[in-house]
Parts: C-alpha cells; structure tokens; sequence
C-alpha cells in the first residue's frame, strides 16, 4: 500500500537557493522535453520516446550555455522528463494537452525518486544535504518511493510516499454500509441520520478578502505590494489546508464501514457558467455564480477520492449510483415527484405523506442504489 505525507521544510539560504536551482533545471529540462517531442512531431512526423529524452539531458549538460545543469540532481532531471511523458500518456488517454511549466506559477516543484534519507526530524535531499522538517509522524514507515519538493506561498514542503507493504492493517468485516448525500448547505447528510455543516470559513475568508484588497492599493514593484503578496499567498494556503483537514477528518470517519454509497455527480456540469446574450440575459445570474461557488468551496470530487483511497485501504468499497431524482423520490413508498421537496431540508411525500429531512431521505435513497440497483421500486408522479 502506497501512502504519502506532507511535511514543512525550514531550510537555510543556502539550501533556499540550491531548491530554487533544482526546480528551475527540473522546470527546463520538463519545457526543454516537451519543446522537442512536439517539434519533432509537428515538423517530420517522428515520436521521440523517454528513454531518448533522457539521453538528451547528457548532451545539454556538455554544452557551453546549458552546462549549469550539472549542478543539478542528475535523477530529478531524469524524473522531470519521466512526469513529462506521464502528462503525454495521459493526453493519449482522453486528458489534456501537456503544458509548459512557468516560472510565475504559484507552486514550483521538483521530485526525487531515489537518494532519500529520514533521520529523526531531518531530511537528506540530494545536492541540498539534510534540511529539518516538521510534522513527520512516527507511525509513518516504509520503503521511499519518490520525494517532491514544492515551494508555494513562501514555504517549503517535502511530499514523501512510501511503500508501507507488511504494516498492519485493520480490516473491516463489520458488513456496515451507508448512503451518503453531499450538499451546500450540509457538507454531508447520511443514512443513518448524521448532518454535517459546512466548515466555518467566515472569519478566515474576511481576512482572504482584506488581503487582497491591501495588495490591490499597492504600487507595483514595490517592496510593500512583495509583503502583501507574501501575506494574501500565505492566507490562501491557510484555507485551503484547513478545508484538506476537514475533509480528511470526515472520510475518516465515513472508511470505518464497510460499504459507502454516494451519487456519481458530473460536478464540472454541475459548475459550468450560464452564457446568455444581450436579447435573452441569463436570469439570476449572480445566484448562479453563488451556486458555484458554494459547489467549488465543499470540495466535493476531494472528499470522494479521499474517501475512495481510505476504504480501499482498509478492504471497504466506495459505490457510486445515478443521482437521478434521489432528491425527489419518497424512500418509504418510492413515488417521485418534484412536489415532494416542501424546502431545502423538508420532505413530505405526496402520496404516502412520509415527512423527513429531504437531505437525509435522499441519502437513504443511495443507499438503497447502490445495494439494490438504479431502479429499485421507483413510481414516478404523472
């Protein structure tokens, strides 16, 4: 079982400038690729392989303009062009078209896949040396597979994955199984009657706003607008880090049984912008973004892989059903129609008069999917 964690770098200047060296030739050496498969493609038909890539960095370093890539690691080069070719049979398999890395992006990184030693509250990066780091538990052993090193608003992070083969796991055998309906204005309400709110952002989203609005009134190329800048980027990690915990702590909770149930939402359709024209402007518009928004902000796709690879782990299962009229449909009789749902959390069926909360009635609905099937005894309202 693979398994990766994410510890904090404090390294000296002198190390800050040995990463900032090592990302930028890793970042060369990934365009430097890229750049030459597709020309050599585009211009005489001719695929290029890895392996052929790989022999080309040796050619760049003997040369006079490109000959500081020798300070560089040789095998996070060899790893940059080894990502670059996963990003290509990617784009083979239906995903998009590789890019170039840019310098200006707001994460740089940069992996290891060999040459990794952990002693105590230190790492050892090759061409770097050791480097303290905080936050790496005890319990977290195995065999090194690769590290990335990434530098993002203004701090440094090792991603380390091991495999963690002959550890003891715990396995479910408890045969529990519950449905689970994600929303906006409860993260997650579920079949056996359990509501959760939205993590309380407010305070932390106020301070986001404020941020921007200090670096917004600083002048360009200054010293003070390069603080603000540092402060909003350090904000917006905070938030982003925060939501990543909650979710973490909630598919946690859900991987002890054994059997989860969820709908299998088309969330980019879900999020897409409404265009309209100048003759039919498009109607609650402002709604619409809100909606979206509030979609983005649960983190619904996180939440589910999250919760895919923990039950995985401990020999669970995560199924997900049609999410077709699971709102509308009364759990007791099965009747469907769009008047049940009284409001946003009431649920009184028209035909039977069953009355629950609509999120935890819909939840019940998956459940009874994804053990029964799609089309377990639905009449829907003519």
């Amino acid at each position: 079982m693979l398994k990766a964690q994410k510890v904090r770098l404090y390294p000296n200047k002198e190390q800050r400038a040995m990463i900032s060296s090592q990302i930028g030739g890793a970042r060369y050496v990934y365009n430097r690729a890229l750049a030459l498969r597709k020309y050599a493609y585009t211009r005489f038909g001719i695929k290029i392989g890895k392996f052929t890539l790989i022999n080309h960095i040796t050619k760049l370093k003997k040369r006079d303009k490109t000959s500081w890539l020798k300070e560089i690691d040789s095998q996070a080069l060899q790893q940059s062009v080894a990502n670059m070719d996963k990003a290509y049979q990617h784009f083979f398999k239906g995903g998009g078209y590789p890019k170039f890395k840019s310098r200006h992006h707001p994460r740089q990184s940069y992996q290891y896949p060999q040459r990794v030693k952990i002693e105590g509250n230190k790492v050892f990066l090759s061409k770097v040396g050791w480097v303290r780091c905080k936050g790496l538990r005890k319990e977290f052993v195995g065999k090194i597979k690769t590290v990335t090193v990434s530098y993002e608003a203004y701090q440094y992070h090792a991603s380390i994955l091991v495999d963690s083969k002959g550890q003891e796991v715990v396995i479910n055998h408890n045969s529990q199984a519950v449905g689970i309906d994600v929303g906006v204005s409860l993260v997650v309400a579920d079949s056996n009657g359990k509501r959760v709110k939205p993590l309380d952002l407010v305070r932390e989203l106020s301070k986001l706003r404020t941020k921007a609005q200090q670096l917004s009134r600083k002048k360009r190329n200054s010293n003070n607008r390069a603080k603000a800048k540092a402060k909003l980027a350090k904000q917006d990690l905070r938030v982003a880090n925060m939501r990543k915990d909650f979710l973490h702590r909630l598919s946690k909770s859900y991987s002890e049984n054994q059997t989860v149930v969820v709908e299998d939402l088309k969330i980019k359709n879900m999020t897409k912008a409404t265009k309209g024209t100048v003759e039919k402007p498009v109607k609650n518009a402002s709604a619409k973004r809100g909606l979206n928004r509030a979609i983005t902000q649960q983190s619904w796709g996180l939440f589910f892989e999250l919760l895919d690879y923990k039950l995985s782990e401990r020999g669970g299962r995560l199924i997900k059903v049609d999410p077709k009229f699971t709102s509308q449909t009364c759990h007791e009789c099965g009747h469907i129609s769009k008047e049940n749902r009284r409001s946003q959390d009431k649920f009184v069926c028209t035909s039977c008069g069953h009355t629950a909360n609509a999120d935890i009635n819909a939840a019940k609905n998956i459940l009874a999917r994804g053990i029964h099937g799609n089309n377990a005894s639905l009449k829907i309202a003519v």
